[in-house]
Protein backbone atom coordinates (compact mmCIF):
# COMPACT_ATOMS: atom_id res chain seq x y z
CA UNK A 1 0.00 0.00 0.00
CA UNK A 2 1.29 3.47 -0.91
CA UNK A 3 1.16 5.64 2.20
CA UNK A 4 -0.25 9.01 1.28
CA UNK A 5 1.04 12.36 2.52
CA UNK A 6 -0.76 15.64 3.08
CA UNK A 7 0.22 16.70 -0.43
CA UNK A 8 -1.34 13.57 -1.98
CA UNK A 9 -4.55 13.84 -3.99
CA UNK A 10 -7.70 11.88 -3.14
CA UNK A 11 -10.78 11.56 -5.34
CA UNK A 12 -13.74 13.06 -3.48
CA UNK A 13 -16.92 12.72 -5.53
CA UNK A 14 -15.91 13.95 -8.99
CA UNK A 15 -13.00 16.12 -7.76
CA UNK A 16 -9.44 15.58 -6.65
CA UNK A 17 -8.57 17.23 -3.35
CA UNK A 18 -5.36 17.44 -1.35
CA UNK A 19 -5.42 15.54 1.90
CA UNK A 20 -4.21 18.69 3.64
CA UNK A 21 -7.38 20.50 2.50
CA UNK A 22 -9.57 17.61 3.60
CA UNK A 23 -7.98 17.56 7.06
CA UNK A 24 -9.02 21.18 7.70
CA UNK A 25 -12.51 19.97 8.60
CA UNK A 26 -12.17 16.17 8.87
CA UNK A 27 -10.22 16.23 12.13
CA UNK A 28 -13.16 17.96 13.87
CA UNK A 29 -15.68 15.25 12.99
CA UNK A 30 -17.10 13.77 16.24
CA UNK A 31 -16.61 10.11 17.13
CA UNK A 32 -20.25 9.05 16.72
CA UNK A 33 -20.34 10.23 13.09
CA UNK A 34 -16.99 8.57 12.36
CA UNK A 35 -18.24 5.26 13.76
CA UNK A 36 -21.53 5.52 11.88
CA UNK A 37 -19.75 6.18 8.56
CA UNK A 38 -17.48 3.12 8.78
CA UNK A 39 -20.38 0.93 9.85
CA UNK A 40 -22.40 2.07 6.84
CA UNK A 41 -19.64 1.25 4.34
CA UNK A 42 -18.78 -1.99 6.19
CA UNK A 43 -15.06 -1.24 6.67
CA UNK A 44 -13.01 -2.14 9.74
CA UNK A 45 -9.42 -1.06 10.39
CA UNK A 46 -6.41 -2.92 11.82
CA UNK A 47 -5.68 -1.82 15.38
CA UNK A 48 -1.97 -1.55 14.53
CA UNK A 49 -2.71 1.44 12.28
CA UNK A 50 -3.89 3.59 15.17
CA UNK A 51 -1.18 2.27 17.50
CA UNK A 52 1.49 3.26 14.96
CA UNK A 53 0.15 6.81 14.75
CA UNK A 54 -0.08 7.14 18.54
CA UNK A 55 3.53 6.01 18.98
CA UNK A 56 4.80 8.38 16.31
CA UNK A 57 2.97 11.37 17.78
CA UNK A 58 3.79 10.63 21.42
CA UNK A 59 7.44 9.68 20.95
CA UNK A 60 8.95 13.20 21.19
CA UNK A 61 6.84 14.02 24.25
CA UNK A 62 7.90 10.80 25.95
CA UNK A 63 11.57 11.53 25.20
CA UNK A 64 11.21 15.04 26.61
CA UNK A 65 9.51 13.73 29.75
CA UNK A 66 12.11 11.03 30.35
CA UNK A 67 14.97 13.48 29.82
CA UNK A 68 13.55 15.73 32.55
CA UNK A 69 13.38 12.75 34.92
CA UNK A 70 16.72 11.08 34.21
CA UNK A 71 17.98 11.65 37.75
CA UNK A 72 14.74 10.51 39.39
CA UNK A 73 13.88 6.84 39.85
CA UNK A 74 10.16 7.57 39.94
CA UNK A 75 7.29 5.34 38.84
CA UNK A 76 6.34 7.40 35.78
CA UNK A 77 9.86 7.27 34.40
CA UNK A 78 9.94 3.48 34.77
CA UNK A 79 6.56 3.04 33.10
CA UNK A 80 7.60 5.21 30.19
CA UNK A 81 10.63 2.94 29.69
CA UNK A 82 8.05 0.41 28.37
CA UNK A 83 6.65 2.95 25.88
CA UNK A 84 7.79 1.01 22.79
CA UNK A 85 5.79 -2.02 24.00
CA UNK A 86 2.63 -0.21 25.13
CA UNK A 87 -0.77 -1.62 24.22
CA UNK A 88 -3.36 0.54 22.48
CA UNK A 89 -5.16 1.41 25.71
CA UNK A 90 -1.91 2.51 27.36
CA UNK A 91 -1.09 4.73 24.39
CA UNK A 92 -4.56 6.27 24.45
CA UNK A 93 -4.27 6.98 28.18
CA UNK A 94 -0.82 8.48 27.69
CA UNK A 95 -2.26 10.93 25.14
CA UNK A 96 -4.91 11.91 27.71
CA UNK A 97 -2.26 12.19 30.45
CA UNK A 98 -0.19 14.76 28.51
CA UNK A 99 -3.37 16.80 27.87
CA UNK A 100 -1.78 18.89 25.12
CA UNK A 101 -4.16 20.40 22.49
CA UNK A 102 -1.35 20.62 19.92
CA UNK A 103 -0.53 16.96 20.51
CA UNK A 104 -4.21 16.05 20.08
CA UNK A 105 -4.37 17.95 16.80
CA UNK A 106 -1.19 16.30 15.49
CA UNK A 107 -2.60 12.89 16.35
CA UNK A 108 -5.90 13.54 14.55
CA UNK A 109 -4.12 14.85 11.44
CA UNK A 110 -1.73 11.89 11.25
CA UNK A 111 -4.50 9.45 12.10
CA UNK A 112 -6.80 10.67 9.32
CA UNK A 113 -3.91 10.80 6.84
CA UNK A 114 -3.21 7.09 7.42
CA UNK A 115 -6.92 6.33 7.54
CA UNK A 116 -7.47 7.94 4.12
CA UNK A 117 -4.49 5.93 2.81
CA UNK A 118 -6.14 2.75 4.05
CA UNK A 119 -9.48 3.76 2.52
CA UNK A 120 -7.83 4.36 -0.85
CA UNK A 121 -6.05 1.01 -0.60
CA UNK A 122 -9.38 -0.72 0.17
CA UNK A 123 -10.98 1.10 -2.80
CA UNK A 124 -13.65 3.01 -0.87
CA UNK A 125 -15.93 4.70 -3.43
CA UNK A 126 -15.32 8.43 -4.08
CA UNK A 127 -18.98 9.15 -3.36
CA UNK A 128 -18.57 7.64 0.13
CA UNK A 129 -15.46 9.72 0.74
CA UNK A 130 -17.45 12.79 -0.34
CA UNK A 131 -20.18 11.90 2.13
CA UNK A 132 -17.58 11.81 4.91
CA UNK A 133 -16.04 15.14 3.89
CA UNK A 134 -19.46 16.80 3.55
CA UNK A 135 -20.42 15.60 7.02
CA UNK A 136 -17.26 17.14 8.48
CA UNK A 137 -17.89 20.46 6.71
CA UNK A 138 -21.49 20.57 7.96
CA UNK A 139 -20.30 19.87 11.51
CA UNK A 140 -17.71 22.66 11.38
CA UNK A 141 -20.30 25.14 10.09
CA UNK A 142 -22.68 24.21 12.89
CA UNK A 143 -20.25 23.90 15.81
CA UNK A 144 -17.01 25.56 14.74
CA UNK A 145 -13.39 24.42 14.86
CA UNK A 146 -13.67 22.43 18.08
CA UNK A 147 -11.52 19.31 18.39
CA UNK A 148 -13.20 16.23 19.88
CA UNK A 149 -12.18 15.33 23.43
CA UNK A 150 -9.43 12.73 23.52
CA UNK A 151 -10.81 11.46 26.85
CA UNK A 152 -13.68 9.81 24.98
CA UNK A 153 -12.82 9.96 21.24
CA UNK A 154 -10.59 6.89 20.92
CA UNK A 155 -12.78 4.73 23.13
CA UNK A 156 -15.95 5.66 21.23
CA UNK A 157 -14.51 4.63 17.85
CA UNK A 158 -12.79 1.48 19.18
CA UNK A 159 -15.47 -0.76 17.65
CA UNK A 160 -14.28 0.02 14.09
CA UNK A 161 -10.85 -1.52 14.83
CA UNK A 162 -9.96 -5.19 14.96
CA UNK A 163 -7.13 -7.23 16.45
CA UNK A 164 -5.09 -9.77 14.56
CA UNK A 165 -5.77 -13.40 15.41
CA UNK A 166 -4.75 -14.29 18.97
CA UNK A 167 -4.03 -10.68 19.97
CA UNK A 168 -5.75 -8.36 22.40
CA UNK A 169 -5.32 -4.58 22.50
CA UNK A 170 -2.69 -4.96 19.79
CA UNK A 171 -0.43 -7.37 21.71
CA UNK A 172 -0.01 -11.17 21.80
CA UNK A 173 -0.50 -12.75 25.26
CA UNK A 174 3.25 -13.36 25.76
CA UNK A 175 3.83 -9.59 25.53
CA UNK A 176 0.49 -8.55 27.02
CA UNK A 177 1.34 -10.12 30.40
CA UNK A 178 4.70 -8.47 31.23
CA UNK A 179 3.86 -5.12 29.60
CA UNK A 180 0.69 -4.56 31.63
CA UNK A 181 2.17 -6.06 34.80
CA UNK A 182 5.20 -3.76 34.72
CA UNK A 183 3.74 -0.54 33.32
CA UNK A 184 0.01 -0.35 34.12
CA UNK A 185 -2.06 0.39 37.21
CA UNK A 186 -4.84 -1.87 38.47
CA UNK A 187 -7.47 0.65 37.40
CA UNK A 188 -6.02 0.87 33.89
CA UNK A 189 -6.01 -2.93 33.55
CA UNK A 190 -9.61 -3.18 34.75
CA UNK A 191 -10.57 -0.44 32.29
CA UNK A 192 -8.86 -2.37 29.51
CA UNK A 193 -10.92 -5.42 30.47
CA UNK A 194 -14.18 -3.46 30.24
CA UNK A 195 -13.08 -2.23 26.79
CA UNK A 196 -13.21 -5.86 25.63
CA UNK A 197 -16.39 -6.78 27.49
CA UNK A 198 -14.69 -8.39 30.50
CA UNK A 199 -16.05 -7.25 33.87
CA UNK A 200 -13.22 -8.13 36.23
CA UNK A 201 -14.57 -8.96 39.73
CA UNK A 202 -13.19 -7.08 42.71
CA UNK A 203 -12.91 -10.24 44.82
CA UNK A 204 -12.63 -13.98 44.28
CA UNK A 205 -15.58 -16.13 45.21
CA UNK A 206 -15.27 -18.68 48.00
CA UNK A 207 -15.16 -21.61 45.58
CA UNK A 208 -12.43 -19.91 43.50
CA UNK A 209 -10.34 -19.31 46.62
CA UNK A 210 -10.78 -22.97 47.62
CA UNK A 211 -9.73 -24.06 44.11
CA UNK A 212 -6.47 -22.11 44.43
CA UNK A 213 -5.64 -23.70 47.80
CA UNK A 214 -6.52 -27.22 46.64
CA UNK A 215 -4.47 -26.81 43.46
CA UNK A 216 -1.45 -25.70 45.48
CA UNK A 217 -1.82 -28.67 47.85
CA UNK A 218 -1.95 -31.03 44.87
CA UNK A 219 1.24 -29.49 43.47
CA UNK A 220 2.95 -30.08 46.83
CA UNK A 221 1.68 -33.66 47.11
CA UNK A 222 -0.20 -32.84 50.34
CA UNK A 223 -3.72 -33.21 48.96
CA UNK A 224 -6.26 -35.67 50.34
CA UNK A 225 -9.98 -35.94 49.71
CA UNK A 226 -10.71 -35.47 53.41
CA UNK A 227 -8.58 -32.30 53.56
CA UNK A 228 -10.25 -30.89 50.45
CA UNK A 229 -13.68 -31.49 52.00
CA UNK A 230 -12.61 -29.66 55.16
CA UNK A 231 -11.24 -26.71 53.16
CA UNK A 232 -14.39 -26.29 51.06
CA UNK A 233 -16.51 -26.33 54.22
CA UNK A 234 -14.50 -23.50 55.80
CA UNK A 235 -15.64 -19.89 55.87
CA UNK A 236 -13.66 -17.39 53.80
CA UNK A 237 -11.84 -15.98 56.84
CA UNK A 238 -10.86 -19.42 58.13
CA UNK A 239 -9.81 -20.43 54.61
CA UNK A 240 -7.51 -17.41 54.34
CA UNK A 241 -6.01 -18.22 57.76
CA UNK A 242 -5.41 -21.80 56.57
CA UNK A 243 -3.60 -20.45 53.49
CA UNK A 244 -1.37 -18.20 55.62
CA UNK A 245 -0.53 -21.01 58.07
CA UNK A 246 0.46 -23.31 55.19
CA UNK A 247 2.37 -20.60 53.27
CA UNK A 248 -0.06 -20.63 50.34
CA UNK A 249 -0.46 -17.40 48.41
CA UNK A 250 -4.23 -17.15 48.23
CA UNK A 251 -6.50 -14.19 48.92
CA UNK A 252 -9.95 -13.00 47.90
CA UNK A 253 -8.33 -9.78 46.67
CA UNK A 254 -7.28 -10.18 43.03
CA UNK A 255 -3.61 -9.43 42.39
CA UNK A 256 -2.45 -7.66 39.24
CA UNK A 257 -1.36 -10.86 37.49
CA UNK A 258 -4.67 -12.55 38.37
CA UNK A 259 -6.60 -9.66 36.80
CA UNK A 260 -4.51 -9.98 33.61
CA UNK A 261 -5.12 -13.75 33.46
CA UNK A 262 -8.84 -13.20 34.04
CA UNK A 263 -8.98 -10.85 31.04
CA UNK A 264 -7.04 -13.24 28.80
CA UNK A 265 -9.24 -16.17 29.86
CA UNK A 266 -12.53 -14.35 29.26
CA UNK A 267 -11.99 -11.91 26.36
CA UNK A 268 -13.36 -13.29 23.09
CA UNK A 269 -10.13 -12.29 21.35
CA UNK A 270 -7.97 -14.68 23.41
CA UNK A 271 -10.13 -17.15 25.35
CA UNK A 272 -10.13 -19.85 22.65
CA UNK A 273 -6.32 -20.16 22.68
CA UNK A 274 -5.87 -19.27 26.36
CA UNK A 275 -3.45 -21.28 28.48
CA UNK A 276 -2.29 -20.85 32.07
CA UNK A 277 1.39 -19.80 32.13
CA UNK A 278 3.77 -22.46 33.41
CA UNK A 279 5.73 -20.08 35.59
CA UNK A 280 5.20 -16.66 37.23
CA UNK A 281 8.48 -15.63 35.56
CA UNK A 282 6.47 -14.53 32.50
CA UNK A 283 5.52 -11.44 34.54
CA UNK A 284 9.05 -10.65 35.71
CA UNK A 285 10.57 -9.88 32.30
CA UNK A 286 12.02 -6.47 31.65
CA UNK A 287 11.50 -4.54 28.42
CA UNK A 288 14.83 -5.70 26.94
CA UNK A 289 13.89 -9.36 27.49
CA UNK A 290 10.50 -8.87 25.86
CA UNK A 291 12.11 -7.26 22.82
CA UNK A 292 14.76 -9.95 22.54
CA UNK A 293 12.17 -12.72 22.90
CA UNK A 294 10.19 -11.35 19.95
CA UNK A 295 13.42 -10.99 17.98
CA UNK A 296 14.19 -14.68 18.58
CA UNK A 297 10.77 -15.68 17.26
CA UNK A 298 11.52 -14.23 13.80
CA UNK A 299 12.00 -16.56 10.83
CA UNK A 300 15.64 -16.84 9.74
CA UNK A 301 15.21 -14.81 6.55
CA UNK A 302 13.68 -11.87 8.40
CA UNK A 303 16.49 -11.84 10.96
CA UNK A 304 19.05 -11.71 8.16
CA UNK A 305 17.24 -8.79 6.57
CA UNK A 306 17.23 -6.84 9.83
CA UNK A 307 20.95 -7.46 10.42
CA UNK A 308 21.85 -5.71 7.16
CA UNK A 309 21.32 -2.33 8.83
CA UNK A 310 23.48 -2.50 11.94
CA UNK A 311 22.42 1.00 12.93
CA UNK A 312 19.14 -0.36 14.31
CA UNK A 313 20.60 -3.35 16.15
CA UNK A 314 19.28 -3.73 19.69
CA UNK A 315 22.61 -5.28 20.67
CA UNK A 316 24.16 -1.77 20.59
CA UNK A 317 22.08 -0.48 23.49
CA UNK A 318 24.13 -0.17 26.72
CA UNK A 319 23.48 -2.16 29.88
CA UNK A 320 21.02 -4.51 28.23
CA UNK A 321 23.03 -7.73 28.22
CA UNK A 322 21.20 -10.71 29.68
CA UNK A 323 22.85 -14.02 30.59
CA UNK A 324 22.69 -16.70 27.93
CA UNK A 325 20.66 -19.05 30.12
CA UNK A 326 17.79 -16.56 30.21
CA UNK A 327 17.68 -16.40 26.44
CA UNK A 328 17.60 -20.17 26.15
CA UNK A 329 14.87 -20.34 28.76
CA UNK A 330 12.61 -17.98 26.83
CA UNK A 331 12.76 -19.99 23.58
CA UNK A 332 9.82 -22.38 23.95
CA UNK A 333 9.07 -24.66 21.03
CA UNK A 334 5.32 -24.30 21.39
CA UNK A 335 5.49 -20.52 21.08
CA UNK A 336 7.64 -20.72 17.96
CA UNK A 337 5.08 -22.99 16.30
CA UNK A 338 2.29 -20.68 17.32
CA UNK A 339 3.98 -17.65 15.80
CA UNK A 340 4.68 -19.40 12.50
CA UNK A 341 1.09 -20.55 12.32
CA UNK A 342 -0.08 -16.99 12.79
CA UNK A 343 2.08 -15.75 9.94
CA UNK A 344 0.55 -18.30 7.55
CA UNK A 345 -3.10 -17.85 8.41
CA UNK A 346 -3.50 -14.14 9.18
CA UNK A 347 -4.03 -11.41 6.70
CA UNK A 348 -1.28 -8.75 6.69
CA UNK A 349 -1.67 -6.14 9.39
CA UNK A 350 -0.59 -2.55 9.34
CA UNK A 351 2.71 -2.40 11.11
CA UNK A 352 4.95 -0.09 9.13
CA UNK A 353 8.46 -1.33 8.40
CA UNK A 354 11.55 0.56 7.36
CA UNK A 355 11.73 1.04 3.60
CA UNK A 356 14.71 0.18 1.44
CA UNK A 357 17.35 2.91 1.32
CA UNK A 358 16.67 3.79 -2.30
CA UNK A 359 12.94 4.34 -1.97
CA UNK A 360 11.47 7.74 -1.18
CA UNK A 361 10.12 8.38 2.34
CA UNK A 362 6.79 9.15 0.73
CA UNK A 363 6.85 6.14 -1.58
CA UNK A 364 5.29 2.71 -1.14
CA UNK A 365 5.35 1.25 2.34
CA UNK A 366 5.51 -2.48 2.87
CA UNK A 367 3.14 -4.03 5.42
CA UNK A 368 4.06 -7.35 6.96
CA UNK A 369 2.77 -9.36 9.90
CA UNK A 370 3.66 -7.59 13.13
CA UNK A 371 4.77 -10.92 14.56
CA UNK A 372 7.90 -10.75 12.43
CA UNK A 373 8.54 -6.99 12.28
CA UNK A 374 10.46 -5.02 14.82
CA UNK A 375 11.88 -2.11 12.84
CA UNK A 376 9.38 0.38 14.24
CA UNK A 377 10.14 -0.87 17.73
CA UNK A 378 13.91 -0.66 17.18
CA UNK A 379 13.55 2.86 15.81
CA UNK A 380 11.69 3.88 18.98
CA UNK A 381 14.42 2.42 21.19
CA UNK A 382 17.18 4.11 19.17
CA UNK A 383 15.46 7.50 19.42
CA UNK A 384 15.12 7.11 23.18
CA UNK A 385 18.75 6.02 23.47
CA UNK A 386 20.00 9.06 21.49
CA UNK A 387 17.93 11.39 23.70
CA UNK A 388 19.33 9.83 26.87
CA UNK A 389 22.91 10.08 25.58
CA UNK A 390 22.44 13.75 24.68
CA UNK A 391 20.94 14.52 28.08
CA UNK A 392 23.79 12.99 30.05
CA UNK A 393 26.57 14.23 27.71
CA UNK A 394 29.00 16.65 29.51
CA UNK A 395 28.89 20.31 28.52
CA UNK A 396 32.62 20.44 27.68
CA UNK A 397 33.17 17.60 25.28
CA UNK A 398 36.86 18.45 24.93
CA UNK A 399 37.60 17.04 28.41
CA UNK A 400 37.33 13.27 28.55
CA UNK A 401 36.79 11.76 32.00
CA UNK A 402 36.75 7.97 32.43
CA UNK A 403 33.50 6.63 33.78
CA UNK A 404 35.12 5.09 36.86
CA UNK A 405 36.53 8.48 37.90
CA UNK A 406 33.22 10.32 37.76
CA UNK A 407 32.20 11.17 41.28
CA UNK A 408 28.47 11.35 41.88
CA UNK A 409 27.56 13.81 44.61
CA UNK A 410 25.14 12.14 47.02
CA UNK A 411 21.69 13.67 47.32
CA UNK A 412 19.16 12.88 50.02
CA UNK A 413 15.74 13.57 48.54
CA UNK A 414 13.72 12.45 51.55
CA UNK A 415 13.91 10.03 54.47
CA UNK A 416 13.13 7.06 52.26
CA UNK A 417 15.31 7.67 49.21
CA UNK A 418 19.04 8.19 48.70
CA UNK A 419 20.77 8.78 45.36
CA UNK A 420 24.52 8.84 44.93
CA UNK A 421 27.48 6.86 46.19
CA UNK A 422 26.22 4.59 49.04
CA UNK A 423 29.61 4.86 50.80
CA UNK A 424 29.11 8.59 51.28
CA UNK A 425 25.76 8.11 53.01
CA UNK A 426 27.56 7.58 56.35
CA UNK A 427 29.36 10.91 55.94
CA UNK A 428 26.04 12.70 55.43
CA UNK A 429 24.53 11.02 58.49
CA UNK A 430 27.61 11.86 60.61
CA UNK A 431 27.47 15.47 59.41
CA UNK A 432 23.80 15.73 60.37
CA UNK A 433 24.50 14.23 63.80
CA UNK A 434 27.42 16.63 64.37
CA UNK A 435 25.28 19.65 63.52
CA UNK A 436 22.56 18.41 65.88
CA UNK A 437 25.08 17.99 68.71
CA UNK A 438 26.48 21.47 68.08
CA UNK A 439 23.00 22.95 68.19
CA UNK A 440 22.23 21.15 71.46
CA UNK A 441 25.44 22.40 73.09
CA UNK A 442 24.77 26.01 72.06
CA UNK A 443 21.26 25.85 73.53
CA UNK A 444 22.63 24.55 76.85
CA UNK A 445 25.24 27.31 76.90
CA UNK A 446 22.55 29.92 76.46
CA UNK A 447 20.64 28.49 79.45
CA UNK A 448 23.71 28.24 81.70
CA UNK A 449 24.48 30.91 84.35
CA UNK A 450 28.17 30.09 84.57
CA UNK A 451 30.29 33.20 83.99
CA UNK A 452 27.29 35.57 84.25
CA UNK A 453 25.82 37.77 86.97
CA UNK A 454 23.02 35.34 87.64
CA UNK A 455 24.80 33.33 90.34
CA UNK A 456 22.50 34.81 93.02
CA UNK A 457 19.28 33.53 91.51
CA UNK A 458 16.57 32.52 94.06
CA UNK A 459 16.28 28.86 95.05
CA UNK A 460 14.18 26.51 92.97
CA UNK A 461 11.40 26.37 95.65
CA UNK A 462 10.92 30.17 95.55
CA UNK A 463 10.86 30.18 91.76
CA UNK A 464 8.26 27.40 91.80
CA UNK A 465 6.06 29.36 94.27
CA UNK A 466 6.31 32.48 92.13
CA UNK A 467 5.39 30.48 89.08
CA UNK A 468 2.34 29.01 90.83
CA UNK A 469 1.34 32.50 92.03
CA UNK A 470 1.53 33.89 88.53
CA UNK A 471 -0.60 31.01 87.28
CA UNK A 472 -3.25 31.59 89.98
CA UNK A 473 -3.30 35.32 89.26
CA UNK A 474 -3.83 34.70 85.53
CA UNK A 475 -6.60 32.20 86.37
CA UNK A 476 -8.51 34.53 88.75
CA UNK A 477 -8.07 37.46 86.38
CA UNK A 478 -9.70 35.51 83.56
CA UNK A 479 -12.53 34.25 85.81
CA UNK A 480 -13.30 37.71 87.23
CA UNK A 481 -13.22 39.28 83.78
CA UNK A 482 -15.66 36.71 82.44
CA UNK A 483 -17.91 37.14 85.49
CA UNK A 484 -17.99 40.92 85.09
CA UNK A 485 -18.93 40.60 81.42
CA UNK A 486 -21.72 38.12 82.22
CA UNK A 487 -23.12 40.32 85.01
CA UNK A 488 -23.04 43.37 82.77
CA UNK A 489 -24.91 41.58 79.95
CA UNK A 490 -27.54 40.23 82.38
CA UNK A 491 -27.99 43.72 83.89
CA UNK A 492 -28.52 45.27 80.47
CA UNK A 493 -31.11 42.63 79.53
CA UNK A 494 -33.00 43.08 82.87
CA UNK A 495 -32.93 46.87 82.47
CA UNK A 496 -34.37 46.60 78.96
CA UNK A 497 -37.14 44.23 80.11
CA UNK A 498 -37.95 46.42 83.13
CA UNK A 499 -38.20 49.49 80.92
CA UNK A 500 -40.70 47.71 78.65
CA UNK A 501 -42.74 46.66 81.68
CA UNK A 502 -42.75 50.23 83.05
CA UNK A 503 -43.73 51.62 79.64
CA UNK A 504 -46.75 49.35 79.10
CA UNK A 505 -47.98 49.08 82.76
CA UNK A 506 -48.42 51.33 85.74
CA UNK A 507 -47.66 49.21 88.78
CA UNK A 508 -47.27 51.12 92.04
CA UNK A 509 -44.95 48.61 93.70
CA UNK A 510 -42.37 49.20 90.97
CA UNK A 511 -42.09 52.89 91.73
CA UNK A 512 -39.17 52.38 94.12
CA UNK A 513 -37.11 50.63 91.46
CA UNK A 514 -37.97 53.35 88.94
CA UNK A 515 -36.88 56.06 91.33
CA UNK A 516 -33.58 54.24 91.94
CA UNK A 517 -32.86 53.95 88.22
CA UNK A 518 -33.77 57.60 87.62
CA UNK A 519 -31.44 58.61 90.41
CA UNK A 520 -28.64 57.72 88.02
CA UNK A 521 -28.50 61.03 86.19
CA UNK A 522 -27.19 61.31 82.60
CA UNK A 523 -27.31 64.76 80.96
CA UNK A 524 -29.72 66.01 83.63
CA UNK A 525 -32.21 63.18 83.12
CA UNK A 526 -32.64 59.82 84.84
CA UNK A 527 -31.33 56.64 83.19
CA UNK A 528 -34.79 55.01 83.11
CA UNK A 529 -36.40 58.17 81.74
CA UNK A 530 -33.87 58.20 78.87
CA UNK A 531 -34.89 54.63 78.02
CA UNK A 532 -38.66 55.41 78.26
CA UNK A 533 -38.25 58.39 75.96
CA UNK A 534 -36.40 56.20 73.47
CA UNK A 535 -39.20 53.64 73.54
CA UNK A 536 -41.79 56.39 73.07
CA UNK A 537 -39.99 57.69 69.98
CA UNK A 538 -39.67 54.18 68.52
CA UNK A 539 -43.10 52.79 69.38
CA UNK A 540 -44.95 56.07 68.84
Amino acid sequence: MARLTRESLVVVGNKELKIDDILKTLIYLPANQVKQFFFEIGLTIPRELRMFVLREVLREKVIETRKSRLTLADELNYRLSWFTEFSETQLENLLIFFDDPMLDKDFLEEFWTDLLSYMVEKKVLPKDVKKLVDASMAHVKAVGLELPSMKTYNREISSIFYDSLGRIDGLPPQKFRPVLYKSSTLNEIRDLGSKYGVDVPRRLKKTELADIIVRELKDRGQHTEELETQIRAMSVIVMQRFAIDHDIKASTELKKEEIIEYILANAKETKEAYFVPDSPQVYEKEVEEVQRHVEEQKPAEVIVEEKVDEEFSIEELPNEEVPTEEIVEEVVTEEVIEEVQTVVEEEPVFNKVKEQPKSSPQGPVQYVSSNVDLSGLISEIKALRVAVEEAVKPEETSVSVPKKQVKVEPVVLNTAEFYGDPKSLKKIIKGDEASEREKFIEEKKAQSTIGTDKDDLPPAEIRAIKKIGKGLWRFFTKVILKLVIIVFVVAVILFALYGLLEYFTDLAFLQGISNFLNSIQIAGKGLLQHYLDLLASILG
